[in-house]
């Protein structure tokens, strides 16, 4: 399924340092219509398990984020 294929591939190029695969899976679930309050889950999950162990401010950025997508709603936090 497309849909869990491009979450593995943005979870793929956060976890891989590069930062222009992970805006272009970013940027290609958000143009296929998937919801944004779903990307900022994962992003918040992905900071939590992953990138946070590196990086402590990640998880309060990526909580920051979902909740300003949740507040905002669409279509103004659309890309």
């Amino acid at each position: 399924d497309e849909h869990f294929n491009a979450i593995s591939a943005l979870h793929k190029s956060i976890r891989g340092s590069d930062p222009e695969a992970t805006l272009y899976w970013l940027a290609r679930m958000l143009e296929a219509g998937e919801s944004p309050e779903y990307v900022g889950r994962r992003l918040v999950r992905v900071a939590s398990e992953d990138v946070g162990l590196a990086d402590f401010n990640a998880l309060p950025q990526a909580l920051a984020a979902l909740q300003a997508v949740k507040a905002i709603g669409m279509p103004e936090c659309n890309l």
